[in-house]
């Protein structure tokens, strides 16, 4: 019987495709590094030579040149709409820093052009050396029945998108009371699910004792949402994996580590960034930036690495990356230094894609229908009105959003008491007050609702934008209304993206036409403009570490403790409604 080339190659009877020779073979599962060389066939790895093994031959041989080789990192939890690129570009600006796989959860997407806008990443993913697992979205929209998302996830959902290629899972299942309580909706998407996959991802932030065993039993495997060391311990002696993240706006390594650390570098524990913006891409990295995190807070780099290859392709139960031995993907990096761990070289199925920070050559682009499609469809144009409270009395009590100026993503509701003018209520002499409004911007029903938020910081101006998490409603918060109609329209008019406006112009503006959360310019093209809108949006007097998350979680009726939903203003922990006005105090 012919015996295969794959075979022939490994037993040395004909040349590999590719030998990459003089490396120092980094081994994750030994822990050990010696000299040796890689060979590989087909796009997978054949053999890893031993100390004291003959040399390989190859119709081609690259020399390392004394270079640390490493399975290439795989990132076990991202939201790609989150980078505000295309899943095309984000692998240009990832694939560089030695990211060769991801498992993406395309909710944001979802929540707004619902299974189409999941296929359309599947779609786009399809032609980039990235290798792009996707987990199917397990809650669109995040909470049902306080807010109006551009679609609705359940059984007939998920069995369908299940079954599309590229699938590794169900994305990171948000709804943890709903869980708990069983409640039919996630209890039907859990059965969906379970029938396609063994990898359910959680969301459980905070969560300990019987409540996080009763999540854990459901089948939900791993956290993203781990931020501190009580927490962290508890779930790693639970048997829950730890998802440690650094993203643009959660900094968890820090805390993360010692704990890691003390349990002796358990396999439960894998990397990822989450939600990464694009001048933070261009300017610290992507998981390389994670592993050099986790290195300075004193995770030997062996073990950093691990985390970042091994045990994600474990979690992600994908047995063909996350290691350099036979019949996985030939997905290496070659570093200098693991130390100071600088990419210089990248390999995904044994061809070379990047060198010193650049690609070889450029990735092919398609274009899709869909990216063209203008999605922010408001029934009618605002008006100054619809930024208004109307009241009929001289004073009114009412409920506000107040912001925690030490943790500004947490508010909380308060009563405050505010004179009114010609019908509506006043804030002009209130400088710790602006005006909050969300639009459902899906073309499903015009609601809208307004109240005041204190303590934001804003001095004057204004800032809208169509990402809004999860629903992506079209949020705007002012001073005044003038400025804030400016950029609705501006958003209505570019199809979507975040604007800040004052004094009647417009002073930064991220245009993401796609969706309304991406966009089709590169991180070199991009990155300059969020900076620059940061930038302003601070100069409006928002000071948060994290002003575009800040924005974007006005909507978010999942982080505590109250938000405002284009139904009204919720209160997260019952998941009710709050009234905006208390009572109207009347002039006797």
């Amino acid at each position: 019987m012919k015996q295969d080339k794959v075979n022939e190659a490994i037993r040395g009877h004909i040349p590999f495709d590719l030998v990459i020779k003089n490396v120092n073979f980094v081994n994750v599962l030994t822990g050990e590094i010696y000299k040796s060389e890689i060979g590989i066939i087909q796009g997978k790895v054949g053999h890893v030579n031993q100390p004291g093994e003959a040399s390989l031959s190859g119709k081609e041989i690259y020399d390392a040149m004394e270079k640390y080789a490493i399975p290439g990192l795989i990132d076990t939890h991202i939201h790609t709409e989150s980078s505000m690129m295309t899943v095309a570009n984000l692998a240009e600006a990832i694939l560089v820093h030695g990211t060769t796989s991801i498992a993406c959860d395309p909710h944001e997407i979802g929540n707004v052009l619902g299974v189409e806008g999941v296929k359309y990443i599947m779609a786009s993913s399809k032609d980039t050396p990235l290798m792009t697992h996707v987990l199917i979205p397990s809650c669109i929209p995040a909470v049902m029945g306080v807010e109006t998302a551009g679609a609705e996830f359940g059984k007939a959902e998920i069995d369908e998108l299940m079954q599309m290629d590229a699938v590794a899972g169900l994305g990171e299942v948000m709804d943890y009371p709903g869980v708990l309580n069983q409640s039919e909706r996630m209890m039907a998407v859990l059965d969906a699910a379970k029938k396609h996959t063994r990898f359910l991802q959680g969301h459980a932030p905070s969560l300990m004792g019987r409540e996080l065993s009763a999540y854990l039993s459901s089948g939900i495997t791993s956290c993203h949402e781990t931020s501190f060391t009580e927490e962290a311990l508890y779930k790693l002696r639970a048997g829950m994996t730890l998802e440690c993240r650094e993203s643009s706006i959660v900094h968890d390594i820090k805390t993360l580590a010692p704990v890691i650390k003390a349990c002796h570098y358990p396999d439960t524990t894998t990397f990822c960034t989450d939600d990464r913006e694009p001048d933070d891409l261009l300017l610290e990295g992507h998981l390389d930036h994670v592993i050099r995190v986790a290195i300075k807070e004193g995770i030997p780099p062996i073990e950093a690495v691990k985390m970042g290859t091994y045990n994600a392709s474990k979690l992600l139960k994908q047995d063909n990356i996350g290691l350099l031995t036979p019949g996985r993907y030939a997905n290496i990096l070659l570093l200098d230094n693991l130390d100071t761990f600088v990419v210089d070289e990248v390999f995904v199925k044994g061809q070379l894609i990047a060198q010193k920070g650049k690609l070889v050559k450029p990735l092919t682009k398609k274009e899709y229908p869909l990216e063209k499609r203008n999605t922010v469809m408001l029934r009618k144009q605002p008006t100054k009105e619809d930024l208004k409270i109307k009241a009929d009395a001289p004073s009114i009590s009412m409920h506000v959003i107040a912001f925690n100026k030490d943790i500004p993503i947490v508010t909380k509701p308060i009563q405050v008491t505010l004179p009114t003018i010609e019908g509506y209520v006043d804030i002009s002499e209130r400088d710790d007050l602006a005006i909050l409004s969300v639009f459902e911007r899906h073309g499903k029903n015009g609601n809208r609702s307004t109240c005041f938020v204190k303590d934001l910081g804003l001095t004057h101006g204004a800032i809208a934008s169509t990402v809004s998490h999860d629903s992506h409603n079209l949020v705007v918060v002012g001073k005044n209304e003038e400025d804030m109609l400016i950029a609705i329209k501006t958003l209505c008019e570019t199809g979507g993206g975040i604007v800040c406006v004052a004094n009647g112009s417009i002073e930064a503006l991220v245009e993401l036409p796609i969706a309304g959360l991406m966009s089709h310019e590169t991180i070199e093209e991009l990155a300059p403009k969020t900076a620059k809108l940061k930038e302003k949006i601070r100069m409006l007097g928002i000071q948060s570490a994290c002003p575009l998350l800040q924005v974007a979680s006005f909507s978010l009726p999942v982080i505590p403790h109250v938000r405002l939903t284009d139904m009204g203003l919720v209160d997260v922990s019952t998941q009710k409604f709050l009234p905006i006005i208390l009572n109207e105090m009347r002039s006797k």
